[in-house]
């Protein structure tokens, strides 16, 4: 004989029970978090993208039911990434909001969570000072696009201790409810660590005379996959900013072989980003 189906008053019981299962272990995972921050030391960064890009990579590869996984994502950013990172350090992020660029900040609030302060910045330029000065963790920018009158990327190319590098791409796991239907960029002042799927980014100060063909040839003799995004000329050098397949650390020997090309003034890797889920 077949076991009697369980009533609605039982169905609820157990879906108490999972509520405080999951209460529980989200106290529980407080208190861990908050014995590495003890164990991390004061100038070790708290926020690290790559492995959160990991983490989600993880949640999806492992997912069922019914529940998108954009869905499942903002749930765990919201309610224990950004959480986590708030309990390890004062975490602030700067976007720019200056009217034409208002999609930025829906995506860095779905990315980031309610927890973590959202700050607005009138111009890109101001969200790269802020976060090299160390006034914002984390900055929230349009991404490049080629024919703008004042990009902001170039502002990265001059590495000094507190520059900043791009570290995220947003959104992660799926557009979320916000006005933007386009990509940001995130910065900070963190290393670009490898997530085990990811594109970085690199800027190739060329003599003037250098056509974009010839540029690319060199790009793929060094064994570079990479795409043109950008050009911007300050003081008659022109610069090009290009996204490169993989990840691309600063001792690669790839950038050292480009950098011997006679035509060729500066390479610099300007950081880079875990592929969004979608492309992953």
């Amino acid at each position: 004989m077949a076991a009697p189906a369980p009533t609605l008053d039982e169905i609820r019981a157990e879906i108490d029970r999972i509520d405080q299962a999951i209460h529980d272990l989200l106290m529980r995972r407080v208190e861990v978090v908050r014995g590495i921050g003890g164990l991390k030391s004061g100038s070790a960064p708290k926020w690290r993208p790559a492995r959160e890009a990991a983490l989600f990579r993880r949640l999806a590869a492992r997912h069922r039911g019914e529940m998108p996984i954009g869905v499942l994502a903002r749930i765990w950013r919201e309610m224990i990434i950004g959480g986590s990172l708030a309990l390890q350090e004062a975490v602030s992020v700067t976007v720019v909001a200056n009217g034409a660029e208002s999609g930025c900040w829906d995506l860095a609030r779905d990315h980031f969570g309610a927890v973590v302060p959202l700050g607005a910045a009138p111009s890109p330029s101001q969200v790269v000072r802020d976060v090299a000065k160390g006034k914002a963790t984390i900055g929230v920018l349009p991404s490049p696009a080629d024919g703008e009158a004042d990009p902001w990327w170039p502002l990265l190319i001059r590495r000094t201790p507190s520059s900043p590098r791009i570290v995220a791409k947003l959104p992660f796991a799926g557009a979320g409810n916000g006005r933007s239907v386009g990509a940001a960029l995130a910065i900070a002042r963190v290393a670009f660590e490898p997530s085990g799927s990811d594109h970085s980014l690199i800027v190739v100060e060329a003599a003037p005379e250098l056509s974009r063909a010839s540029l690319m040839a060199a790009i793929r003799k060094a064994d570079l996959h990479a795409r043109w995004l950008a050009r911007h000329e300050t003081d008659g050098r022109p610069a090009h900013l290009l996204e490169v397949d993989g990840f691309v650390g600063e001792g690669d020997a790839r950038l050292a072989a480009l950098r011997e090309h006679p035509s060729l003034q500066g390479v610099v890797l300007i950081g880079g980003y875990a592929l969004p889920l979608s492309k992953s």
